[in-house]
């Protein structure tokens, strides 16, 4: 139990800081923010909003009207909140999707730490990128903004989408700067995903819709197969790469990272990674539990 000397006394002084989406009840995005704000010893809370997709202009709008300081957008505004910037990053022009909006004196500005987010979570899993075959299934928000960070490597990526000219746009408009070689195919492209050392979920698959994105039985050689779905912490995907023998990574070291990353924007300060860490893993397992 904490010390009660710890608690955070909320004021008209506490910056506020919050998450936009909907569902919004399985986030561990307030526990994580505030331990982290607790342990900086910053006069700071972070909320949870779940926004009804008519109701999401006036969500963001209150950002200024009510001096928010700083908001997460997650499923499935991360597109859609784009017209409601004043200013955006070169992650958000290039991605088209936003997870992070910093308000400064009323100007809401864009960012994107969901790309940043996802490629430390695969660098630490697997160390050096640079020559490996990575599938991402999915052309959302996350799949596009990881699909940009892995450009920037010697490898090759393959973006699937059950919409292939979704895909095709995408990969078509980034080949221009990209170091990595870019394929675009639909989500039956089974050599695309047989062949690919990382196979990577960037799809709700698994988390608000049932199944798998991919059909089992392509899981063959892979080295790793990451899901960016962290509830459950244990997807039918994941399940099953892991009756294969193949390496598995859910999504929490990826909600941690964004996480970590979006502090830095709001606030101009390392946060504190262990904290983070140990209070999102802490609460998986709790989660397991009930």
């Amino acid at each position: 139990m904490e010390d009660p000397r710890l608690e955070h006394r909320i004021t008209a002084r506490t910056k506020v800081y919050c998450l936009m989406g909907k569902p919004i009840e399985h986030s561990l995005s307030p526990l994580i923010h505030n331990a982290s704000f607790r342990a900086m010893k910053l006069d700071c809370v972070y909320v949870a909003f779940n926004v009804e997709p008519s109701s999401l202009a006036d969500a963001l709008r209150s950002l200024r009207a009510l001096g928010i300081q700083g908001a997460n957008l997650t499923h499935p505004y991360k597109t859609e909140a784009l017209r409601f910037l004043d200013e955006a990053d070169h992650d958000v022009l290039v991605t088209r999707s936003v997870n992070t909006i910093k308000n400064e004196s009323g100007v809401l500005k864009g960012f994107n730490t969901d790309g940043y987010g996802a490629l430390r979570a695969l660098i630490d899993a697997l160390g050096d990128l640079n020559g490996l075959r990575i599938a991402v299934v999915g052309a959302g928000g996350a799949g596009r903004s990881l699909v940009y960070r892995l450009s920037m490597f010697d490898c090759e990526v393959y973006l699937l989408n059950r919409t292939l000219e979704r895909a095709k746009e995408f990969v078509k408009g980034l080949r221009k700067t990209s170091k990595a070689k870019l394929y675009y195919a639909g989500f039956d492209d089974t050599s695309s995903i047989s062949k690919a050392d990382v196979l990577v979920n960037a799809t709700p698959i698994g988390m608000t819709l049932p199944g798998t994105p991919v059909s089992p039985r392509y899981l063959k050689d892979q080295l790793l197969v990451f899901d960016m779905v962290y509830d459950p912490p244990k997807t039918p995907l994941l399940m099953e790469a892991e009756k294969r023998g193949i390496k598995t990574l859910n999504g929490l070291p990826m909600l941690v990272y964004q996480a970590a990353e979006a502090e830095k924007l709001w606030l101009g300060v390392e946060p504190p990674l262990d904290v983070m860490f140990e209070v999102a893993y802490r609460a998986c397992r709790e989660r397991a539990t009930l």
